[in-house]
């Protein structure tokens, strides 16, 4: 199965993390400790971009390949392993 996105939504297939983490003292600390933390994805499909008023289209910032940051509470929807995300959600492109 083929994912192709339309206008400026984009697909990512998120970094793996571990829902819960435990300290060194042993305290299990569940994922909404870390309310402001960003996550890590790689955008594995781009849409074409959004019409501007006058017609002209506006292209996506984010290419394939890329890995991208967003807020832990970004509005995505699940498909499989995969999120599918507006490209406003993305925070920032992470460059090596």
């Amino acid at each position: 199965m083929k994912l192709k996105p339309v206008n400026d939504k984009i697909v990512v297939k998120p970094e793996t993390k571990k829902d819960e983490e435990v300290t060194e003292s042993g305290i299990l600390l569940p994922d909404t400790v870390d309310q402001g933390k960003l996550l890590e994805g790689e955008v594995v499909a781009v849409g074409k971009g959004m019409y501007s008023a006058s017609g002209t289209i506006i292209p996506v910032v984010v290419n394939v390949g890329e890995t991208i940051l967003y807020n832990k509470h970004a509005q995505t929807h699940e498909y499989g392993d995969y999120l599918i995300m507006s490209v406003n959600e993305v925070l920032s492109i992470v460059e090596e």
